[in-house]
């Protein structure tokens, strides 16, 4: 599966969350792919702000797993990249086991980048977990 989250702002400077989940069927990989080349195929989207053009991504994070992969499993392998990554500047990306995570935000949101990736993460997983 590829779960995407990005924190957008129109320029009527609305903002919000807006998460999609991508799954990538049964195939099995030696590592997790890359998004932009293998995005998988769009089953469910949240939106809370409307996706029009001139929208600003503030932040993302993208989470690359298997389709069966408990999300306290994800959770423990992003930990452990943000182990390794955060004394570096941002966008971070690594893969950790079979996960592959991107990580970026603007300036102002990197201030906070613990709650905003809180954020992030918990809207990736009501995508993956609607209702």
């Amino acid at each position: 599966m590829y779960v995407t989250a990005h924190r957008v702002r129109t320029p009527h400077l609305v903002e919000g969350i807006n998460a999609y989940l991508y799954v990538h069927g049964a195939q099995a990989w030696h590592a997790p792919p890359d998004p932009e080349l293998d995005p998988g195929a769009l089953v469910h989207s949240m939106l809370t702000v409307e996706d029009v053009g001139g929208n600003e991504v503030r932040s993302f994070l993208d989470i690359v797993a298997p389709n069966e992969m408990w999300w306290s499993d994800i959770r423990q392998a992003l930990m452990q990249l943000i182990g390794a990554m955060q004394h570096q500047p941002l966008p971070w990306q690594g893969v950790v086991g079979a996960c592959r995570f991107r990580i970026g935000m603007d300036l102002l949101l990197a201030r906070t980048w613990q709650q905003e990736l809180t954020h992030l993460f918990q809207a990736c997983e009501m995508v993956h977990h609607p209702g």
